[in-house]
């Protein structure tokens, strides 16, 4: 989505007096802004910046407000750090008195810019709010373009080849236009030769920036659908969509997939199929921790969720992971109607709904009962799968799995005998019985053979033992509510 010239311009030629502008990246949205003020008011353009550095010594905010609104005829008055002054009643006076004058007088305007939205009940509805994008994929483009044209640069950009070019913007997409000017000449510094690591480096870069935001998550996931044990349906489902994202796809007439709830037992390859879908359909996979969002650390979290939000739409096409999603959007008649999670939560399911970039939610849950019936109904996700205690196959596939990824020939072992005997193990219990024969093997200097997984498996007190009444209730609940992830 790109800058949202048309809205903001109709707005001015409409006579709205004051904007307010909702980005953290304050530069870009200057520069657009200026961009857009020359276009709309040629040589009668003033461009007037007042900040918290405005108010000199001896002053108040709201009178070196009043001076900045009185020094230009016609223009824009950008403002920056209003939030540290909005609450004081004479600067609310000044904008609606600035409001009331202004109403319906195309020419001058005040344009606010602020990382989050936050209005007090008596200046809300003088004030029009717009929510900026990320930078779409044309204007990641014209900055990736603009930064390799330089002369320092000159050795490298004669290296990047249109395909290389694509892949890197793509990279790019979903960072604020100075974390991309940044990241990208990071990755740039003492290189010679541009290759396909080169992506990977910028790909690193923007991990550490998507970090800092606290609630998402970039991660490099390795993991692809032959590493998972079983779960034949879920395979098959995703294979089914894996083009889905391409324009042959929309030519087609195809819907974008919205996405799909993976729920059931803990350790049986949900947190797997997440990563393994992004492999597979080789997108970007952000996680996005609802935890973080609520916990206030990163200022308010409607405002925080909705950052986020924009983030991972920005980086669209992309696979959005979001693990144990109970843990963060429970029953919504649990919550005051008013509280942050349930506005977080009515905000969520819209955009689960409407939502018109290519974003694929995969979602995983251990407490179905927890989750509340609007999220669970057709139009939120695609499919509801169920993933259970596998089955003797695919235990043996689990086996061989483990074994080959830690350089053990498969074919060694009777996989056979060590599926059969292992009923009611989980995937990762499986796992741990591997590593745990692995060690003791070890240290014995010897191979790891039958006997010692034999002995490290039946060691191993199985969730389906200690938890026997909960899965037995899950299994019920989702006979006729999910579809099954395996076959058979």
């Amino acid at each position: 989505m790109a800058f949202p010239n048309n809205d903001i311009s109709n707005l001015v030629a409409s006579g709205y007096p004051i904007i307010y502008l909702v980005s953290f990246d304050e530069n870009y949205v200057e520069k657009a802004v200026i961009s857009l003020g020359q276009k709309l008011l040629g040589e009668n353009f003033n461009f007037n910046i007042w900040s918290a550095e405005s108010i000199e010594t001896g002053s108040n905010s709201s009178d070196s407000l009043e001076k900045a609104i009185n020094s230009f005829e016609t223009g824009f008055l950008f403002v920056k750090d209003l939030n540290f002054y909005i609450d004081d009643p004479r600067v609310i006076r000044k904008l609606k008195d600035f409001y009331n004058s202004r109403i319906g007088k195309p020419g001058k305007h005040i344009v606010i810019i602020s990382t989050s939205l936050y209005l007090p009940p008596d200046i809300e509805k003088e004030i029009t709010v717009v929510d900026i994008p990320l930078p779409d994929f044309n204007e990641t483009d014209e900055i990736f373009k603009a930064i390799i044209a330089d002369d320092k640069y000159s050795e490298l950009s004669s290296q990047i080849t249109p395909e290389l070019a694509d892949k890197c913007i793509q990279g790019l997409l979903g960072l604020g236009a100075a974390e991309m000017e940044l990241a990208l000449k990071r990755s740039m510094v003492g290189k010679k030769t541009v290759d396909e690591a080169f992506v990977d480096e910028l790909l690193e870069e923007k991990a550490q920036i998507v970090r800092k935001s606290g609630t998402l998550d970039f991660i490099r996931s390795r993991i692809n659908l032959d590493q998972i044990g079983g779960l034949e349906n879920i395979k098959e489902w995703l294979d089914t969509r894996a083009k889905a994202f391409s324009t042959k796809a929309r030519d087609f007439g195809l819907d974008i997939p919205k996405g799909m709830l993976v729920m059931g037992i803990s350790g049986c390859g949900k947190s797997l199929c997440a990563k393994a879908i992004a492999t597979g359909w080789n997108l970007p996979l952000l996680r996005l921790d609802l935890n973080e969002v609520y916990s206030g650390l990163m200022g308010s979290p409607e405002d925080v969720f909705r950052r986020s939000i924009k983030t991972v739409e920005a980086t669209a096409p992309c696979v959005l992971w979001i693990d144990e999603i109970e843990a963060g959007i429970t029953r919504s008649g649990e919550k005051s109607s008013d509280s942050p999670a349930a506005r977080i939560f009515g905000y969520f399911l819209t955009w689960m709904q409407e939502k018109d970039a290519p974003v694929f939610i995969a979602a995983t849950a251990n407490q179905i009962d927890l989750l509340p019936p609007e999220i669970l109904r057709k139009g939120r996700f695609d499919e509801i799968f169920f993933v259970t205690l596998p089955n003797q196959d695919e235990r043996n596939q689990i086996f061989q799995i483990h074994l080959r990824d830690r350089g053990k020939d498969p074919t060694l072992f009777d996989l056979s005998s060590l599926a059969k005997n292992s009923e009611g193990l989980s995937g990762a219990e499986i796992e741990q019985a591997v590593i745990s024969a692995m060690f003791d093997s070890f240290s014995k200097e010897k191979e790891i053979d039958n006997t010692s997984l034999v002995i490290a498996t039946s060691s191993i007190i199985p969730l389906s033992t200690t938890m026997r009444e909960e899965i037995s209730k899950l299994e019920r609940w989702a006979s006729d509510r999910a579809v099954k992830a395996s076959k058979g």
